[in-house]
């Protein structure tokens, strides 16, 4: 087929919420794609679509799935139960299917990969990861020569709004987050996006294409943002550092270390001036050195952008008489990944503790970090109200291991002197 036949490629869709409406927008604009079958879950609901014709519509999912006239499924309903078994009926029944479903490509991925490769079709998820940036490709293909060392990504737009309010007006979370719903960027539940599993999912699915096996967010550290304070958002400023949640895979070791938490990113870092609801990835590969990848990771048409992106890759070797394309038939994912414990990970932090303002604090912390091993890199203490027996001090620490650093806390912890540690975070 080429794009002058009359006769255009049949899609269908399974889910028109925002990204799926952006989708449906794109399609129109390309004679050689028409829709003949989406799925929702409510017939009456105002679509933001000026040429929706209505009679498309339909509740039956798993009839879209199926669909004796379809060539291409896209998936941009979101979910994992119940979806997982439409995409496998749509494989079985030999349609190629492109996803924007990270929780489903991350928990099933290789099921369903196993399964397209049996029936000989497609399965693309460029979406899933990154909304309108292009990873999953470059990854792939661009960057297949080489051996990927690092990946550290802000993969979530909504925390990453909810920082940007908070490091440049001064706004506190809940502000900050409210705003985020208010512009569409958070759900009503949020939690996954600010309890940091919508960007574990992202960033296991690139842990899995850089080193060729399932990484299960089972196995992750995750932390979210929500004990970020405008108090920690200030005394990163006075330490040069943004703060960030960082999805970090390295993978140099034979145990590869992945994890979300919130990071102190250097402001030279290029991940500290990424603002709002953009993402960013860096990479780094042992031939191309730095590599960075940056865009809008949501809304309506960015997101829509990733997935047609994978639908015209179908489209383009269909035309070439290809049963598969190329970057849907590699994804063979081994057995799970062995991740490293967060414990025997290396790392540089920053510390906030308050203490008694008296002689010896400090020669007492420095012992308790010594014994355990750990060496200060900076320090700073906040002038101290007359009359407040009570100071914050903060320190970061050069590169340590985790345990150590907790063994140190510890210690401090139990020291007289000690009224609490208020705040640990890892610097990038």
């Amino acid at each position: 087929m080429n794009p002058s036949q009359k006769t255009p490629l049949k899609i269908g869709m399974i889910g028109l919420g925002t990204v799926g409406q952006g989708t449906y927008k794109l399609i129109q604009r390309l004679p050689q794609l028409e829709v003949v079958a989406v799925a929702v879950q409510n017939l009456e609901k105002e679509r933001g679509i000026d040429d929706l014709d209505t009679s498309l519509l339909t509740l039956d999912a798993h009839a879209v799935a199926v669909h004796p006239d379809i060539d291409i499924l896209i998936e941009v309903a979101g979910g994992v139960e119940g979806t997982k078994e439409l995409l496998e009926a749509a494989i079985q029944a030999g349609k190629h299917v492109v996803t924007a479903n990270k929780a489903l490509i991350a928990q099933h991925g290789t099921e369903l990969f196993a399964l397209a490769k049996k029936h000989d079709v497609s399965l693309l998820f460029e979406a899933a990861v990154a909304g309108g940036v292009p990873i999953v490709t470059p990854l792939k293909m661009g960057l297949a020569s080489n051996q990927i060392e690092e990946i550290a990504g802000i993969l979530n737009g909504t925390t990453n709004y909810i920082l940007t309010r908070m490091m440049q007006d001064g706004w506190t979370y809940e502000d900050a987050l409210d705003k985020a719903k208010a512009l569409g960027y958070a759900e009503a539940d949020p939690s996954s996006d600010v309890e940091g599993f919508d960007a574990a999912y992202k960033i296991a699915i690139l842990a899995g294409l850089a080193t060729g096996h399932w990484v299960n967010v089972k196995d992750m550290t995750v932390e979210g943002i929500t004990p970020i304070t405008p108090r920690e958002v200030d005394y990163a400023k006075q330490f040069g550092y943004t703060i960030r949640l960082v999805a970090l895979a390295r993978l140099k070791n034979e145990r590869p270390d992945v994890r979300v938490h919130p990071m102190l990113v250097p402001n030279e870092h290029p991940l500290s001036s990424v603002h709002n609801e953009y993402n960013a990835i860096w990479v780094r590969g042992d031939a191309v050195g730095d590599a960075m990848f940056s865009g809008k990771g949501a809304g309506e048409l960015p997101t829509a952008s990733s997935v047609m992106g994978d639908v015209l890759a179908i489209v383009a070797d269909l035309e070439a008489g290809n049963a598969k394309t190329a970057v849907g038939m590699v994804l063979d994912l081994k057995e799970p990944a062995v991740l490293q414990p967060i414990g025997e990970t290396t790392n540089r932090y920053y510390i906030r503790m308050t203490t008694a303002d008296e002689p010896g604090v400090l020669a007492a912390l420095g012992t308790a970090f010594g014994n355990a091993g750990v060496s200060l890199e900076s320090f700073l203490q906040l002038p101290n109200p007359q009359n407040n027996p009570h100071t914050s001090l903060m320190v970061v620490t050069h590169i340590a291991q985790e345990s150590s650093v907790q063994e140190a806390l510890s210690a401090i912890r139990s020291l007289a002197s000690t009224q609490a540690v208020d705040c640990v975070l890892r610097v990038l």
